[in-house]
């Protein structure tokens, strides 16, 4: 299926009434039955992706955890260790430096996330379970400060050849319709086809690599506006400093970030 006739089935899927829908999962576990890429126990409904339920529960205890303890870095969002105290705001001291004012993503790359992003890569869809979590980051972003417009991060056309769409606007797409902001692909491109990041570079590696990469081509839609930068993944935040630096630098007045995950381990 390619990516405009998947998007277009998809999208009709999710206008199905829930009678519907609960006919639908019942046959997909009885005709279709799928293994949860992260447990291999039966998925019984659609609204999960490739992960069951009990999966996606982990997900979300998780993060209301870390919600609750506010065990994140108020800035960059990376997760950090529980306090001994509740401050307001905690800050991890790596990311003072980056360029964007605040990031947020919709829980930690492991588990059912990881592999609903790793499934993203191949698969214009993002289930159900996925935008609700989406959906409570941006909401948490709009409390921070709210956006004028969505740039996904934009991926050059020898790449976008490659995977015949961009994951990036496929998120974008679906926030545009939870938050009614408009989505803008204009403004922002990838000028130089940069190396794949490798498991293991730091972030200056990843930061060097990344320079110049990208270019504002229409700084009227950004002047002055408070934007708001889509993606995947954050891991070491490289590539959301690069890309607020330089839009910036042409005249925004903030980026924020928002990402399905945040990635633990590669720390800045």
């Amino acid at each position: 299926m390619n990516s405009s006739l998947g998007s277009i089935f998809y999208e009709r899927l999710s206008r199905l009434d829930q009678t519907t829908l609960a006919l639908r999962d019942a046959a997909l576990a009885m005709l279709f039955p799928l293994e949860c890429r992260v447990c291999g126990a039966m998925i019984e409904s659609l609204r999960d992706g490739v992960a069951c339920a009990d999966c996606w529960l982990a997900v979300e205890q998780r993060m209301e955890r870390i919600r609750i303890e506010k065990s994140f870095c108020a800035k960059c969002g990376m997760p950090l260790p529980p306090a001994s105290t509740s401050p307001d705001e905690r800050f991890c001291g790596r990311c003072d430096d980056l360029a964007f004012s605040v990031a947020r993503a919709g829980g930690v790359y492991e588990g059912a996330l990881r592999e609903s992003v790793l499934r993203l890569k191949s698969q214009p869809h993002i289930p159900v379970r996925l935008r609700e979590l989406l959906n409570i980051a941006a909401a948490s972003l709009h409390e921070k400060q709210p956006s004028d417009s969505i740039i996904p991060v934009p991926l050059h056309p020898d790449r976008l050849k490659e995977r015949t769409f961009n994951q990036a606007e496929i998120i974008a797409n679906a926030l545009s319709k939870l938050t009614h902001l408009p989505v803008d692909t204009a403004s922002l491109i990838r000028a130089e086809h940069t190396e794949k990041h490798r498991a293991g570079m730091g972030a200056r590696e990843r930061a060097r690599s990344l320079e110049n990469a990208f270019q504002v081509r229409a700084p009227r839609l950004i002047e002055n506006k408070v934007v708001l930068l889509v993606d995947d993944v954050m891991t070491t935040g490289s590539t959301a400093n690069e890309i607020a630096r330089t839009l910036l630098n042409r005249g925004a007045q903030a980026v924020n970030v928002l990402t399905l995950a945040r990635a633990a381990s590669d720390l800045l």
